[in-house]
């Protein structure tokens, strides 16, 4: 008789040791699943690239990824909300208390002439084209507190702070760290 209560014993930890078992891979998925879940909405969220502003530097359908998490400088690129539904890339130029001002086709920050590297396609098109000029020139403004000024690289065909004026930073969705595709550009964008 005992032998066969031993015999039970044992099979009982048999048919538990499974659900156990399942039940730890249960947990272990759930917890999974909120760090991810946490992850992707406060720390980083996958975009896809809509529009032709900010080409050459990304292309139509691209896929990034985005910090929420970032201290906001020059030349950092950008997601914002214009409206509910409505997202914008652009690279930002002028972050507060910046004066920036654009003339002859030259970005001047704080009176500083600023490099743009990342114009020289677009300024060779923009002449193939018979434009003198990449970028219009607009008197200097302040960037106020709380706010940034951003351009799209393709300046002959973005909407940005030229004319949606300037972003407010909780509009801000996130700045592009890193690129998914197309596969041969991926990697950390700078």
């Amino acid at each position: 008789m005992r032998e066969n209560k031993v015999a039970l014993k044992e099979e009982a930890d048999l048919i538990e040791e499974p659900s156990e078992r399942l039940i730890a891979w249960m947990k272990v998925i759930i917890l999974a699943s909120l760090v991810v879940l946490s992850a992707r909405q406060f720390i980083f969220e996958p975009v896809e690239v809509h529009g032709k502003s900010m080409m050459p530097t990304f292309e139509e359908n691209d896929r990034i990824i985005l910090m929420k998490i970032s201290e906001i400088e020059h030349s950092d690129m950008i997601v914002f909300k214009v409206a509910e539904d409505r997202n914008y890339l652009k690279r930002v130029v002028g972050i507060p208390g910046d004066v920036v001002e654009m003339n002859n086709d030259h970005l001047y920050i704080n009176g500083i002439e600023t490099d743009e590297p990342y114009l020289e396609q677009n300024r060779k098109v923009a002449e193939q084209l018979g434009y003198s000029q990449l970028t219009e020139d607009f008197a200097a403004v302040t960037v106020p507190a709380g706010y940034y000024f951003v351009l799209g690289d393709n300046r002959l065909n973005s909407v940005d702070s030229r004319i949606l004026g300037f972003i407010k930073e909780e509009n801000i969705v996130g700045e592009v760290k890193f690129r998914l595709s197309p596969i041969e550009h991926l990697g950390p964008v700078k």
